[in-house]
């Protein structure tokens, strides 16, 4: 097997000291903190420390963050809580397909916006105070950050997806319920932390018989560790994706993705003209560079990315990257070699 010289997927390795904190977990926070115990109470103790430090550095009220065990539910209470039967639902074409599953499912109205070639929305909806809006805050394929229109403030409810931006950016303005995942700021996986604004304003979705607002079951361990991933996590140069998407286009019949937009400084898309996505991959990948390809939310079968076909782009040749603060040049310029000659292999 060909030993990986460059990871440049969204999936990596824990860090030495997330690695260690989350083996000190299991030894300290097995106990149930709802409990009275003296194991339950120094349970009790590491979660409340460990919510605030998360709370306050992405920047939301500890009393209106909770923790999910169900990642992947996670979409599905951010929006269906603010929905009502007679609501809109807005979102984007290029928003996630766990959105637009919850769409498909609702009984009121629906109205799909599209993005223009910058991937930002086109807004063209009728102010409604009674509407939810799913604000995607920065794509997880292209990097692209949404920049709200103005129009948004007269719209009555906004679910934010920050499951990509995590702790790079701050909230918008105008904010109800917004969801993150751990791993995007390098924590564990199985985790999402969903924060409420206002739970006057939120209904639980699901069956219960109390009144609450997520299910309540997660791993506390994993909570800890993603407590010290966020406290030790450290933005990416914004510089080694400026280096990137100039290195790709000087590769012949190349198209960057949302270079000249702002973006988040960790990912970006390109599109190489005249070969098949997945022979791409699994060629860098006999080379020993790990890319992605296809739709982030469908990545099992290499879908073709609804994000770049919803921008008016070919979805053929899509390469996907993930930096990462350690990420060099050197790396870089590497890869973007062998993507040069694995292209020119493959056109011929």
């Amino acid at each position: 097997m060909v030993r990986v010289t460059g990871n440049f997927t969204s999936e990596a390795p824990l860090s030495e000291v997330v690695r260690e904190s989350l083996l000190a977990a299991f030894e300290q926070g097995w106990a149930d903190p709802k409990k009275l115990s003296q194991s339950s109470a120094k349970a009790a103790i590491l979660r409340n420390q460990s919510l605030e430090n998360i709370a306050r550095r992405l920047g939301v009220a500890v009393d209106n963050l909770h923790v999910l065990g169900e990642p992947a539910l996670g979409h599905f209470l951010a929006i269906a809580g603010l929905l009502k039967p007679t609501s809109e639902f807005i979102y984007s074409s290029a928003d996630k397909g766990k959105i637009r599953a919850i769409a498909r499912s609702h009984p009121g109205k629906i109205s799909e916006v599209s993005v223009n070639d910058a991937g930002q929305m086109i807004y063209a909806v009728a102010p409604n105070s009674d509407s939810v809006l799913s604000l995607q805050h920065a794509n997880g394929e292209t990097g692209i950050i949404q920049k709200p229109d103005s129009a948004i403030s007269d719209l009555g409810f906004i679910s934010v997806d920050a499951t990509s931006s995590g702790p790079r950016l701050a909230l918008p303005e105008h904010w109800d319920t917004a969801l993150f995942d751990s791993q995007s700021w390098g924590g564990p996986t199985g985790l999402a932390l969903l924060a409420i604004r206002n739970n006057s304003r939120y209904t639980y979705p699901l069956p219960r018989i109390a009144p609450i607002s997520v299910p309540g079951s997660y791993s506390l361990p994993l909570l800890l560790a993603a407590s010290i991933a966020l406290e030790n996590f450290t933005i990416e140069d914004p510089a080694l994706r400026t280096f990137l998407a100039s290195a790709l286009k000087r590769i012949n019949d190349v198209v960057v993705v949302g270079e000249e937009v702002d973006a988040l400084p960790h990912i970006l898309s390109c599109v190489v003209g005249g070969v098949d996505s997945e022979r791409l991959v699994r060629e860098l990948s006999r080379r020993g560079f790990d890319v992605d390809s296809g739709s982030a939310c469908s990545p099992e079968d290499l879908q073709p990315s609804h994000v770049l076909a919803s921008m008016g782009l070919s979805t053929s040749g899509h390469l996907r990257f993930t930096l990462r603060h350690d990420t060099t040049r050197e790396s870089i310029s590497e890869l973007v070699k062998n993507i040069e000659e694995v292209a020119s292999e493959l056109r011929r």
